[in-house]
């Protein structure tokens, strides 16, 4: 498979049923690789859809790679590409035929940013995909490969495999068992929810963004969650229910490949106070060992950060019982001058907002 035998084809060209399908075996692809997945962040405003595969001419139009990929704007004359899941390729690949694949997918990259004026591409690749998630060693960043500089972070990612309730329990932390153990006291059960809880979950998720300042996100983004996602068995939606019988939290995970994600979350001040939020996690992780997940990965972590909202999140994710593993990123950086300008008004703007927090 020489360079020339390889040509790009948009996602909207492709079957969905032949897109999934390599998706599905691709050993470096996961949930976000999924048509389905595209589609549903493609719904969010100033996103728009660019995805691509390569395919191999020469064996009859073959899919060996795909990307998934979006356009973000975030004003008329500015935007951004971002890959959640990077390059996943067919296996039995030779180095040779990799290279090739590379090669085509960061020349399209970036004929791409050209089209779009885009000024960077970010791109991360899953730690639950397979071949990331089951190396011995972790690999040195993939990502490189196609020309992106270094960005990894890391996750947190529990090992469900072998264990049962009880060593559940006792690698969770202790101000977890507490708060579990708070939450029952307080009658908060945990059940699956479904479709009908849609209503609920849009207005607690409402609720969330008032009360952090945060945007919300479209209804038909979390509609694709409980429908789409549900129905095939790729996401597991927990509501917590307090004493009344009210909803007052929910937790979608998104489940495949025998791997979990902690999705998104929707919860009120009442499910803060009284740990109904450590309850549905709790569940969750004894629901994924009975279903036969391998791994559950509760999140990004940030553990050199010191007293933030983003350390408190970080630490909230590793009281599961997770230890971290790369969290694989890179950028490429298409326009120089104009990025190092947004980044600095970016880190002038978080000085001055940290420096109003502390007054």
């Amino acid at each position: 498979m020489s360079l020339d035998h390889l040509a790009l084809l948009q996602r909207r060209d492709i079957p969905m049923a032949d897109w999934n399908a390599a998706a599905d075996i691709f050993p470096n692809a996961w949930l976000w690789h999924r048509a389905e997945a595209i589609e549903a962040y493609a719904s969010w405003p100033n996103n728009s859809d660019c995805s691509f595969a390569i395919v191999d001419q020469a064996s009859g139009g073959q899919i060996v790679a795909i990307l998934p990929l979006l356009r973000s704007r975030s004003h008329r004359l500015l935007s951004r590409l971002e890959s959640t899941g990077g390059l996943a390729t067919a296996d039995n690949q030779s180095p040779r035929q990799i290279r090739n694949i590379e090669v085509a997918a960061r020349n399209h990259l970036l004929n791409i940013a050209r089209r779009f004026n885009a000024h960077r591409v970010d791109l991360s690749l899953s730690p639950l995909a397979p071949r990331h998630i089951l190396a011995e060693c972790p690999p040195v960043n993939p990502l490189i490969m196609l020309g992106c500089q270094e960005a990894s972070t890391q996750s947190w990612i529990v090992d469900l495999r072998g264990t049962t309730d009880d060593v559940l329990w006792q690698r969770v932390d202790q101000r977890v068992r507490k708060s579990v153990k708070k939450a029952r006291a307080a009658s908060v059960t945990i059940r699956e929810a479904t479709a009908m809880d849609l209503p609920a979950y849009l207005q607690l998720h409402a609720e969330n963004c008032r009360r952090n300042g945060l945007p919300q996100k479209p209804p038909e983004y979390f509609k694709s969650i409980f429908e789409t996602f549900g129905q095939q068995a790729m996401a597991l939606i927990l509501a917590a229910i307090d004493a009344t019988g009210s909803p007052i939290a929910f937790h979608a995970f998104a489940i495949y490949k025998r791997a979990a994600l902690y999705w998104t979350v929707a919860s009120s001040q009442q499910a803060l106070l009284c740990g109904a939020n450590d309850l549905v996690q709790w569940e969750a992780l004894r629901q994924f060992r009975a279903r036969g997940v391998d791994f559950y990965e509760t999140g990004e972590a940030f553990p050199a950060l010191h007293d933030s909202k983003l350390k408190r999140i970080s630490d909230f994710k590793k009281g599961f019982g997770g230890r971290l593993h790369p969290y694989f990123r890179g950028t490429i950086i298409t326009r120089p001058i104009l990025s190092a300008g947004l980044d600095l008004a970016r880190a002038l703007r978080a000085a001055y907002t940290a420096n109003s927090d502390e007054h």
